[in-house]
């Protein structure tokens, strides 16, 4: 009787071996990976919805709306003085509502540079909303009481890149109903 392996065994089982090990290693790259797009996309959608809710706070306080892709400036009313007391609401006669001085608002500019999305008020630091975002797009439509903004990102889940489909299925979209009357355009509706 012999004892051991014939060589041709030894090839057999090693190459069952090697499948096995290789057909877990797949598996467990294609979970990591999946969990790594499935992280991404989380923190994106947050990272959309905190500009969103941001957006909407202004745009409902907004008396007027410069838009552009990347780059929003909202004025709101100076509720607030530079101390950071609340100022007393006054009437201008034509039945509108004015805080500090007739006219005076605070300008809040929205914008995307170097992969951060900053909102800056006048002429304080600017205060980064979202980090490495440099495949966001974030566009506000103005169309006189309302607003609607749409903010998109690419989803890394594809290492060739993402579709244009793909793209706008990560579309988060607000509209906003501006409560202020409008100082830049004519609006009957207030």
């Amino acid at each position: 009787m012999r004892r051991g392996y014939v060589i041709a065994e030894l090839v057999v089982a090693t190459s069952i071996f090697f499948s096995i090990s290789l057909g877990l290693l797949m598996g467990f790259v294609s979970l990591e990976r999946n969990y790594a797009a499935a992280t991404n996309f989380s923190l994106n959608h947050a990272d959309e919805m905190r500009i969103s809710d941001y957006m909407a706070m202004d745009l409902r306080r907004a008396i007027a709306v410069a838009a552009a892709l990347n780059d929003t400036t909202i004025y709101i009313p100076a509720y607030y003085d530079s101390t950071g007391n609340p100022q007393t609401p006054a009437l201008d006669g034509e039945g509108g509502v004015y805080y500090g001085a007739s006219g005076s608002s605070v300008r809040v500019h929205y914008y995307l540079m170097a992969a951060t999305i900053y909102r800056q008020q006048d002429n304080q630091p600017a205060t980064p909303l979202a980090v490495n975002v440099q495949d966001f797009i974030f566009a506000v439509t103005d169309a006189g009481k309302v607003v609607t903004t749409r903010i998109t990102f690419n989803p890394t889940f594809n290492s060739s890149g993402a579709s244009a489909a793909a793209t706008n299925a990560t579309a988060f979209y607000n509209t906003t109903l501006l409560r202020n009357s409008r100082t830049d355009i004519q609006s009957s509706v207030y």
